[in-house]
């Protein structure tokens, strides 16, 4: 059977394996990828039964292999927790170390194809020009476009090595947001000679460096279009394909953002996208997986439709794998990255630790060591990431031992040295004032998450981990035990003192 244009859809599911109408539009070509989410990955065993049963649906029709993605980007975007979580974008970009970058990349992907995944919607091209920017923030590597275009590049190549795409996102540059594409329209006021300062050079170093898919960014950008890129010919065509030569796959953000259900009705939208010079639109676990197709041939003109279709069949020979990791014959290559992931996941880690403001006080001459956290309320979909002021107290008490006062909220009784961990408390106006406060009896700040709560009172020795992925804590705890010196460079200007 050939592929129709449901080869242009992209569906996911609820649940540990694929439901009945998935794996139906899988089999009649209706779908031609699945995107996986943490929700599906509660063990690598239903990770691999789950894509099995995928591959075996579209073999059932006649087709060959779906296509099958995920966001593994690390740090806050983590699908799969069974294989190693690395510390993420802003934390590599501390290290300035774009090798690095490229091995992390490598492991990771490496991870993914060997659970029969072959995309990865990663890197994260955005500069984070916007401090308070909801959606992106320490996904970015940055806010220095050529930082960010350097560290973007090494990722591409390290995914390629993997035999694993990635996907450069979210086009033209999200990066300059204060609002967050998931739940509203969001509009971005740069005009094209701004872009190309500030935005457009990760994406170009991506694609120069072999970028086989773009994602676009449901962002409005006035001076270019008055419609979404995901739904703009001058961006998605004209910019994207004219002027900056992109000849690979372009996906949509996912269709179940309210960056674009703001903008109409599904039947009107997923074709919109296709005629603008989207090439594959993602749906939801609830989209309209078995009408999308029709919508397609019936409202986009014919030789776009096959300029789409030419493009997705290429990417979905290339990338997407006949059997998971037993198909690779040199499978043998991916074994020594896979194999030294929980290492390189704490060199990462510590390398990305960074000290800003005057030295550390030497708390190992403390008699009482006293830690209050100030943790998220949000609770991670991946296991290993729940409870990170759990584990940062677990890593504090194998390093501090009874020295160690910890409490969350309120911080211990007694006359030790006080540090305050703080998760992104300058993103929420009560957390905020509860951390001003007891900064100013602190003798150290942690800033987990996010380095933007740097400053937020008088000016203390602030650590900044950038995200709190198990291999960050225990970087973390290991420095307040005296036993690492943070070698990490702010990717991001910093608010005063500390900029």
């Amino acid at each position: 059977m050939t592929l129709g244009t449901g080869a242009l859809v992209w569906g996911a599911y609820e649940g540990a394996f694929p439901d009945e109408r998935l794996l139906a539009a899988v089999r009649g070509g209706q779908v031609g990828g699945v995107v996986l989410f943490a929700r599906n990955a509660p063990s690598q065993a239903a990770v691999r039964t789950a894509t099995s049963a995928l591959l075996d649906a579209a073999r059932g029709g006649g087709l060959p292999p779906v296509t099958i993605a995920a966001d593994q980007e690390g740090g806050a975007v983590v699908r799969f927790g069974h294989r190693t979580i690395f510390p993420g974008a802003m934390a590599l970009g501390a290290t300035g170390d774009a090798d690095l970058i490229e091995r992390v990349a490598l492991a990771t992907t490496a991870g993914l194809r060997a659970d029969g995944i072959g995309v990865d919607l990663a890197p994260v091209c955005d500069v984070n020009s916007e401090a308070a920017n909801p959606a992106i923030g320490t996904r970015s590597f940055g806010d220095d476009p050529a930082q960010v275009a350097t560290c973007v590049a090494a990722w591409v190549r390290g995914s390629a090595t993997a035999g694993v795409a990635s996907c450069a996102k979210h086009f033209p540059g999200h990066g300059a947001a204060a609002y967050d594409s998931h739940h509203t329209t969001v509009d971005v006021r740069a005009d094209r000679a701004l872009l190309d300062r500030r935005d457009l050079a990760p994406f170009r170093a991506a694609f120069a460096a072999g970028a086989p898919a773009a994602m676009t960014a449901h962002v409005r950008y006035p001076e270019l279009d008055e419609a979404i890129a995901t739904l703009s010919p001058a961006i998605a065509t004209r910019l994207l394909r004219d002027d900056l030569g992109f000849t690979g796959l372009l996906l949509s953000d996912a269709f179940e953002m309210g960056g674009i259900t703001a903008a109409g009705m599904p039947e009107a939208l997923v074709p919109r996208a296709i005629a603008a010079g989207v090439d594959t639109v993602l749906l939801g676990a609830h989209g309209p997986i078995d009408q999308a197709w029709e919508w397609i041939a019936v409202g986009v003109r014919a030789p776009r439709v096959m300029e789409a279709l030419a493009r997705a069949r290429r990417f979905r020979t290339r990338f997407a794998i006949e059997a998971g990791a037993e198909t690779r014959g040199d499978q043998q290559d991916l074994e020594a990255p896979l194999a030294g992931a929980p290492a390189l996941a704490i060199e990462a880690a510590e390398r990305s630790l960074t000290l800003v403001g005057p030295a550390l006080p030497d708390l190992a001459r403390a008699s009482t060591v006293r830690v209050v956290a100030l943790p998220p309320d949000d609770a991670a979909e991946v296991s290993a990431l729940r409870d990170p002021a759990g584990r940062l107290e677990r890593a504090l008490r194998a390093r501090l031992g009874t020295r160690l006062a910890f409490a969350s909220g309120v911080p211990p009784e007694g006359t030790g040295p006080l540090v305050v961990c703080t998760w992104g408390a300058r993103f929420d106006p009560a957390r905020l004032r509860h951390a001003a406060a007891l900064l100013d009896q602190a003798a150290v700040h942690c800033a987990l998450r996010s380095p933007y709560d740097a400053g937020l009172g008088r000016p203390l020795p602030t650590l900044l981990t950038y995200c709190d992925v198990p291999a960050s804590l225990d970087a973390l705890a290991t420095a307040l035990a005296g036993a690492l010196i943070p070698r990490g460079r702010s990717p991001v200007r910093l608010a005063r003192p500390y900029c």
